[in-house]
């Protein structure tokens, strides 16, 4: 064999070879993006339910960054462990052909402007604007509860000192005060066909909805109310 013909061979089959690496790295090529496909369909999921489209993202906790699916022919079929929700969700991939199952744990990150301490402040202290920012936050991580709009807890009352960068929930917090106990009230008796409305002594404090004891000064009888307002006891 001359040099010309053997260098001619060699670059047939460096050509033969350069034509096949598309296909024989095709089939990782494609999987490499089944956790693109898996968040597209969630977060699609997630629209539907919620009914607009959010500010989301969805991650694969404990999961190897290059962990690559099977092979499967068609793509492969996505199932909820439960209804999809912030935070962790199992999911089942599957495929007919050739047949497995693979389950994963995914989480679906909402992120949220909530209300967040912008300053340190005491056990006992009423909240007012200043001191609450609007910071985004994954929402799913928030298991305690969160506030949305800044109005929601201004006036409330904390229940422990807090430090400054604490996202607010409900358990931290409680209603203010609105009528002290001694105070002149307003008792309301609402059924249907009858609304009397006479004058009372609040014989404990109460805040928004809470149930207080109350004196009727005209007949002198102790009742429960319910705190509709500023003032004003609701007897039913």
């Amino acid at each position: 064999m001359s040099i010309v013909e053997n260098q001619r061979r060699c670059r047939i089959f460096a050509a033969i070879f350069l034509a096949a690496i598309p296909l024989l790295y095709a089939p990782a090529i494609q999987a490499s993006g089944w956790q693109q496909d898996v968040e597209q369909r969630l977060l699609i999921r997630w629209q539907e339910i919620s009914g607009h489209e959010s500010d989301s993202a969805l991650s694969f906790p404990g999961l190897p960054a290059d962990y690559q699916l099977p092979d499967c022919e068609g793509g492969f079929d996505l199932a909820l462990v439960k209804p999809l929700q912030a935070g962790r969700n199992g999911l089942e991939l599957s495929c007919n052909t050739p047949y497995w199952k693979q389950h994963l744990a995914v989480q679906l990150h909402i992120y949220k402007a909530v209300a967040v301490l912008r300053k340190p402040v005491s056990a006992g202290q009423p909240l007012n604007a200043d001191d609450i920012s609007m910071v985004r936050h994954d929402t799913g991580e928030l298991t305690k509860g969160y506030y949305l709009h800044p109005e929601d807890v201004q006036e409330q009352i904390n229940r422990r000192s807090l430090r400054a960068g604490t996202v607010l929930s409900p358990d931290m917090l409680d209603p203010p005060v609105i009528i002290n106990r001694g105070e002149r009230v307003k008792i309301r008796v609402n059924r249907p066909g009858i609304r009397i409305e006479m004058n009372g002594t609040a014989l404990e404090n109460g805040r928004q909805d809470e149930r207080i004891r109350v004196r009727n000064e005209q007949s002198q009888k102790i009742v429960y109310g319910r705190v509709a307002g500023r003032g004003l006891v609701q007897v039913e």
